[in-house]
């Protein structure tokens, strides 16, 4: 782990600079929170079962390790997750055959994410390639990155070129179960911490929100999504292989994205389409 970064005002503006050119790879497209100039406080609701719910705890605290989050996790009492303005919920139950482990989707407005769930699928947690505490943490970890606003750090699935959660991979190990300093470096560039805050223009940090006091996009009461791509809407983003991963929907005015984690044996399978230009990696990350 990272320790907290003790920075001067002076210095914090620079670092942000360097941090977005050099570092800030992996954002998801440019959804972000609305951002006023502290450490991210969305509430993460947990309304999971079983060794589910320290999970939700431990990726919690994981995350927090960036100076750019500051979360918290409450019982909730939506075991739909459906969406709710302001908050992220986490979800398990067995969802069946449908070819994912987990599901990690977000509300917008503009670019703004207004909310966010995340799913774990216990039809294959409970199968004995995926019951194992490197799966679990590794797609509980990357489903709420994902809320927060993070991408693939590496779309191979064939490969483990980093050592975090934020990447497809068939062949995880421990250090894949957590964040690591890219992703920290990325939300630092998406959320700064230092630097006065957010603007009377409503922009800041990387979304289209403003302060904490302003309205963070339109009231949001939105049922959650399907366990099948027919109710996620149309294909956005690809594999290198052609298969989906991404989708979009529009629904009752916002737009609804969907970040899907396959599994191994789903993964494999030609998409039909062919997303050019292989995949994304994080080159400060190979393993060579």
């Amino acid at each position: 782990m990272v320790s907290k970064k003790i920075l001067t005002i002076g210095a914090v503006s620079a670092l942000a600079m360097v941090a977005t050119v050099a570092d800030a790879r992996h954002q998801w497209r440019q959804y972000a929170w609305a951002w006023d100039g502290i450490p991210l406080d969305v509430v993460i609701y947990n309304n999971t079962s079983g060794d589910w719910v320290s999970r939700v705890g431990v990726a919690s605290s994981d995350w927090n390790v960036s100076d750019s989050i500051n979360g918290s996790v409450s019982n909730g009492n939506n075991p739909n997750c459906d969406f709710v303005t302001g908050q992220i919920d986490v979800c398990n139950d067995d969802y069946g055959s449908v070819g994912w482990l987990g599901l990690a989707s977000i509300q917008i407005n503009g670019n703004e994410i207004v909310a966010g769930w995340s799913k774990m699928n216990d039809y294959y947690f409970n199968q004995q390639r995926y019951n194992n505490d490197v799966w679990r943490q590794l797609v509980m970890c990357q489903e709420i990155g994902h809320n927060y606003g993070l991408g693939h750090q590496n779309e191979n699935f064939r490969s483990n070129t980093t050592d975090s959660c934020m990447e497809y991979t068939s062949t995880p190990t421990e250090i894949d179960k957590t964040p690591d300093q890219h992703d920290y470096d990325q939300l630092e560039a998406m959320y700064p911490t230092s630097g006065g805050g957010g603007d009377d223009s409503g922009d800041g940090g990387g979304g289209n929100g403003g302060g904490k006091d302003k309205p963070r996009g339109k009231p949001a009461s939105l049922p959650s999504l399907g366990k099948t791509p027919d109710s996620w809407g149309r294909p956005i983003d690809y594999l290198p292989n052609g298969k989906p991963y991404m989708y979009e929907r529009e629904l009752n005015g916002y737009r609804v994205i969907t970040h899907v984690t396959w599994t191994i044996e789903a993964a494999a399978e030609q998409g039909d389409h062919h997303h050019g230009g292989g995949p994304r990696q994080h080159s400060g990350d190979l393993h060579f």
